[in-house]
């Protein structure tokens, strides 16, 4: 899949990191969730009158790959730098339950996913350089080192308690 383009899409499964986080990063999906997901899918991948070319087993397959073919493109608007972040590692589905493994992302950089800014803008926001934020976004990154003022600036700049980003 080239790029990403069904924000949509993005959202749900983002929405679903953090009970996957509590798990060790693997969510099991019931059939009701995977019912849901599978129709958020086809309403926005399958074009109606292409719909009856797919039957059950075609459509999970098409589904599966795309939820671990997501990707943000993590990239600053002023300049070519950036990452490519996926959200699911891999996906099994056993013919009930849909099985998604997550990949680490730090509190940090889920919580600026989830209110659309790049790393620049919060930057910008707490007064503080690019390269700091890249630090405090590292999968093992342990904001307790980090300065007390940098640290409550981050939590207000990412528009949340300094709880909800300490990992």
């Amino acid at each position: 899949m080239a790029g990403f383009d069904k924000d949509e899409f993005w959202t749900k499964i983002l929405s679903m990191y953090p009970a996957a986080k509590e798990n060790n990063y693997i969510l099991k999906l019931d059939e009701d969730q995977v019912r849901e997901l599978k129709e958020l899918y086809v309403r926005l991948y399958i074009p109606i009158e292409k719909l009856e070319h797919y039957d059950e087993k075609k459509v999970m397959k098409k589904l599966m790959e795309t939820i671990v073919s997501i990707y943000k493109l993590d990239k600053e608007p002023m300049s070519n730098e950036g990452d490519i972040v996926h959200l699911v590692n891999s996906v099994n589905y056993d013919g009930k339950n849909l099985y998604l493994h997550f990949a680490r992302i730090s509190p940090v950089k889920l919580r600026r996913f989830e209110i659309g800014k790049s790393q620049m803008q919060i930057a910008e926001k707490m007064g503080y350089t690019v390269s700091a934020i890249k630090n405090c976004e590292e999968p093992y990154s342990d904001l307790l080192r980090q300065p007390e003022t940098l640290v409550h600036k981050l939590a207000k700049a990412l528009e949340c308690n300094v709880e909800d980003i300490m990992g």
